[in-house]
């Protein structure tokens, strides 16, 4: 693996998590009948819409409703930002997977993938989900449900592994996560996500990912020269 600099490691990263996100949607969709059933006395939810919702569509509620206070958001509109949120968070653990791999190729090895995929399972399934009340703890769960978890994020994080394998090789992959990030700030702007009558989201918040994304492209275009 050549040298990189911390910049190139992290626009890397972020483009391998995302497509490491994607990998594992891919996983979940191919297992979708062998998922095993979540026991009822598991986890009681402390808000009542989160009975009819995911994990991730209950941080996309929380997230404009809570926090941007705007809204309410209808059942798409949930489930396209609960997405968003997916890719965003495993673009971020694949950014900070990038600076360690640049840093310490040695966990570039078997053991070092992973330790990074079973460590993304504990920190976000074991630890963040049920801190966030999104989840009850882990004792809850049967055994099968913890194995079909890590399973997912092994995919995760062998799909954040290979991307970044391609990216020794193909410089444009900070670009092409760029330019995804810019399609989604289109997206959000748009008739799908704001009404005309309210946002969602204050102007301002759509407008700023647009230009960071445009800033991200510039400068991986001038690394990949």
């Amino acid at each position: 693996m050549r040298r990189k600099t911390p910049v190139r490691a992290l626009l890397e990263g972020l483009a391998a998590g995302a497509i490491g996100a994607g990998v594992q949607s891919l996983f979940f969709r191919a297992t979708a009948r062998i998922v095993p059933e979540t026991p009822e006395w598991a986890f009681a939810p402390p808000e009542a819409e989160q009975a009819n919702e995911s994990a991730l569509e209950t941080a996309a509620r929380r997230l404009v409703e809570g926090l941007a206070q705007r809204g309410p958001l209808d059942a798409p509109r949930k489930e396209r930002l609960g997405q968003a949120i997916h890719f965003g968070f495993g673009a971020a653990w694949g950014g900070l997977y990038g600076l360690v791999r640049a840093s310490y190729p040695r966990v570039w090895s078997p053991a070092g993938v992973g330790a990074f995929s079973l460590g993304v399972w504990m920190l976000g399934d074991n630890l963040l989900l049920p801190a966030l009340r999104m989840a009850g703890p882990p004792r809850n769960y049967p055994w099968r449900m913890h194995a079909y978890s890590a399973a997912a994020h092994v995919a995760f994080g062998a799909g954040t592994a290979a991307a970044l394998a391609a990216a020794d090789r193909l410089p444009l992959v900070p670009v092409v996560a760029a330019w995804a990030c810019s399609r989604m700030a289109r997206r959000v702007d748009g008739p799908s996500f704001v009404a005309e009558d309210e946002a969602l989201v204050p102007r301002q918040t759509v407008e700023a990912p647009r230009h960071f994304a445009r800033a991200l492209a510039r400068r991986a275009r001038d690394l990949s020269r």
